[in-house]
């Protein structure tokens, strides 16, 4: 049903229209059901045709952007809600819901690095150890197969 369906998109005023649903807030599955079409379809269209992916794209920024000035604009004219959702979300480091000291969060990142390079270095092992094994194996087939070989020529 939507072969050759994408073409119509891909004018400019279709390209607007995406653009706009976007600018409105619908998600990717709500663009692709007004459309008519399978949101993976819809996916497929946004990476083969550029100008598909950049209209959704450039809509959803243009209504990231008139969000966060509405916000920006309340914070300013002293909307409490505004001001901390503002402060949490652009000075994380600082404006947080943790109650963990930045030298303790610090210490989490560190931890979380030697775990993942402790579990790295342990897989390294384990594959190398399979591969010594494996050898291993092919050492002794070849020590059995000359022993049997031995025992039949002394037959």
């Amino acid at each position: 049903m939507a072969v050759g369906q994408y073409q119509k998109w891909l004018e400019p005023e279709n390209l607007a229209l995406l653009r706009g649903w976007k600018m409105k807030g619908l998600t990717d599955e709500q663009v692709a059901e007004k459309i008519g079409i399978n949101p993976r379809t819809l996916e497929k269209w946004k990476s083969q045709h550029r100008q598909i992916g950049q209209s959704l794209k450039v809509g959803k920024e243009q209504a990231n952007y008139a969000i966060e000035n509405k916000l920006f604009e309340k914070a300013q004219k002293g909307n409490i809600t505004a001001m901390i959702f503002w402060l949490k979300n652009n000075y994380r480091e600082k404006y947080t819901d943790s109650t963990l000291t930045s030298e303790e969060r610090q210490a989490n990142v560190q931890k979380t690095r030697k775990l993942k390079a402790e579990a790295d270095l342990a897989e390294a092992r384990a594959k190398e150890f399979i591969e010594d094994t494996s050898d291993y194996n092919e050492v002794q087939l070849v020590f059995t197969d000359r022993t049997k070989k031995g025992q039949d020529d002394a037959d």
